[in-house]
């Protein structure tokens, strides 16, 4: 009866996490979609990357934006035939950058980057290069920018929990929690940008 429980509520949290694919995968977008599985992921490298079973043979290629139905996870670092690397956003650095921003309804947008993880924290750090005044709150959702050209914009990444200056106090710094989880990934979804033809 017990392990009856357990594999109900299971099915509950998957049915859920497809229903949330599902709708992303409905909804209208700037991207086409590559729907793929995790199939490995290392303890050693739990929170720097995972393995995914589509490679070149189905589209997926290096740079490619990676996402759950919850959010961003990260992007293709490598391809092979059949298969693909992902390199978790919370293994992000000054040289792997999201271009990101708040969005709100006044227009006082605010732009930045997503340029590491605090692992301390285990929120993802943004800093600010927009300074039109315009100041980041608690709560403000943050999203992809197309503004770096790599990922379509409009991608979920996280949410603001703190706000600090930098250590110069020349710009703000935010920490973002993550909108996806990302120590529980088995479905995922390879975002293959769509450029516009001028």
């Amino acid at each position: 009866y017990k392990s009856l429980i357990y594999e109900n509520q299971e099915i509950k949290k998957e049915n859920e996490r497809l229903r949330q694919t599902l709708d992303l995968l409905e909804s209208p977008r700037d991207y086409d979609t590559i729907l793929a599985t995790v199939i490995a992921r290392s303890p050693e490298r739990w929170i720097e990357q995972i393995i995914i079973n589509r490679g070149s043979q189905h589209g997926v290629e290096k740079n490619m934006a990676v996402i759950t139905g919850e959010g961003m996870i990260g992007k293709i670092k490598s391809v092979s035939n059949l298969t693909s690397t992902v390199q978790l956003i919370s293994s992000f650095d000054q040289l792997n950058r999201i271009s990101a921003s708040v969005v709100r309804e006044d227009g006082d947008n605010i732009f930045g980057l997503i340029e590491g993880y605090d692992e301390k924290r285990e929120m993802l750090i943004f800093r600010v290069i927009d300074q039109s005044g315009a100041s980041l709150a608690e709560d403000d959702v943050v999203i992809s920018s197309n503004l770096g050209g790599l990922f379509p914009s409009g991608l979920m990444i996280g949410t603001i929990k703190e706000v600090t200056p930098d250590q110069y106090g020349l710009t703000k710094v935010a920490y973002v929690k993550p909108a996806a989880n990302l120590n529980n990934i088995s479905e995922v979804i390879v975002v293959d940008r769509k450029l516009e033809v001028v």
